[in-house]
């Protein structure tokens, strides 16, 4: 490299590593980093306003395990155009810091790239980029034995490793390019760019390109991905898009997105060690979609006097569901004359509903007439059925009893309830996520 704006960049970002504690900035030389993609991004066309480092808002994640700020976002009308991730590698720890940098770049990327999979959103997904800076010393040149040696080489270097690995996270799409740089600090200043495929200039070009490609995508699929990247209520999505085929198909990707989320969001919940019943009911709320597409509304929590239902649901023919949730902590088996039967605390979950279903009988005909008499709504009472949702298999498995165990045993009490049936927070999440799959896979 000639010493032009990105050697510069590199140089300050040196001279700001090795200043006193201090007078060191937060970002430790990032500054001179930000500052030469800033330029970049301006010279593309980007406004500085749309350039947002560090204290930029966080971006969504589609898997809600990393939801974090990017060192670089450009938010250019409102809708985010790039992202940059800038990393370093320095000083005699690069081995044992390698790995978890790795780690990161890639989890970053993956969840990022879920919340724009959809082929409705590909043309606004924003630029993906990274930086990387490599400390040219004798840690990372040194020859060692590959943990993948391939045909003909046993050894690579740490910088070598790292190529191979920049190579893959671009062609797999993790990143759409990424400026790899190798430096040795002052007084004995040099830099690299051992792969032209990972030089600045390329990394300045396919940005350029990319964010060309967004601004040039019709206005459908951009304002949807301006309601993706806000995250805002899905009314405005309906009564801005649907207008066109187009535009309902993202519409409907969007739920199917956001119910995801939800569904990703309980599927941890579930198996957090704190979480109690009530926050599981909290967190479900009014989603009574998880259910199944049978249900068409939640009907009052309180019908028969005295009785309390968690979540009653309206099946598409008038009659009512009672579903009944219990902890995900809760156990769900134990042993018994050597076999595992259902835990009391499932029994007792189940007589709980028979009480339920009980009382909908003995009054069923009663209240109807009350309620259409009164202009309410009159639900079918007759025949009403309930669901247990309890415990979590992955929670209740021990190296003695495994999750088959626990699901046969489970599906073998269920098999002799009429109106009753025992789910997990496994069950009925798992069922969510499959059923959102199939909807999204119609979309294609």
């Amino acid at each position: 490299m000639t010493d032009d704006p990105a050697t510069h960049a590199i140089r300050a970002f040196w001279q700001d590593r090795q200043a006193p504690t201090a007078e060191r900035r937060l970002t430790s030389g990032g500054d001179a980093i930000t500052g030469l993609l800033t330029a970049m991004l301006v010279r593309h066309g980007v406004s500085q306003e749309a350039v947002r480092p560090r204290q930029a808002p966080k971006l969504p994640g589609g898997y809600g395990l990393v939801n974090r700020r990017w060192d670089l976002l450009v938010v250019d009308d409102e809708l985010p155009i790039a992202v940059i991730e800038v990393k370093a590698l320095i000083g005699a720890s690069i081995g044992n810091n390698m790995r978890n940098r790795q780690e990161e770049i890639v989890a970053v990327a993956t969840d990022f790239a879920r919340t724009y999979r959809l082929p409705q959103v590909q043309e606004v997904k924003p630029f993906v980029g990274l930086v990387l800076i490599v400390e040219d010393n004798e840690v990372s040149a040194r020859l060692r034995r590959s943990p993948e040696p391939t045909a003909g080489t046993s050894a690579m270097s740490y910088q070598e490793q790292i190529r191979t690995f920049l190579g893959r996270i671009v062609k797999d799409g993790l990143y759409d390019a990424v400026w790899f740089v190798v430096t040795a600090p002052p007084p004995d200043f040099t830099v690299a760019e051992p792969d032209d495929a990972f030089g600045f200039e390329h990394f300045s070009r396919t940005a350029a390109e990319r964010i060309r490609q967004i601004r040039a995508a019709d206005d459908d699929v951009t304002a949807f991905g301006k309601t993706l990247a806000g995250r805002a209520d899905i009314e405005d999505i309906l009564s801005g898009i649907t207008s066109t085929p187009r535009g309902l198909s993202a519409a409907e990707a969007s739920v199917i997105q956001r119910r995801r989320d939800v569904v990703a969001r309980l599927q941890i919940l579930a198996l957090e060690p704190a979480t109690t019943e009530s926050a599981m009911q909290a967190a479900i709320s009014r989603n009574y979609w998880l259910f199944g597409g049978q249900y068409i509304a939640m009907a009052p929590r309180s019908i028969v006097p005295l009785d309390q239902y968690d979540i009653p649901l309206v099946s598409a023919d008038g009659s009512l569901h009672v579903v009944e949730l219990k902890g995900p902590a809760v156990r769900l088996v134990r042993e018994h004359r050597g076999s595992l039967i259902v835990a009391d605390e499932v029994h007792e979950a189940v007589s709980q509903c028979l009480n339920y279903l009980r009382s909908l009988d003995e009054t069923g005909a009663t209240l109807q007439t009350l309620r259409q008499n009164e202009g309410r709504p009159a639900y079918d009472f007759r025949r009403s059925r309930a669901t247990v949702i309890i415990g979590h298999p992955d929670r209740a498995a021990t190296d003695t009893v495994s999750r088959t165990r626990i699901e046969q045993t489970i599906r073998s009490y269920n098999a002799h309830l009429s109106r009753i049936q025992v789910l997990t927070y496994a069950d009925l999440l798992d069922g969510a996520e499959r059923a959102l799959r199939f909807e999204e896979e119609s979309l294609d």
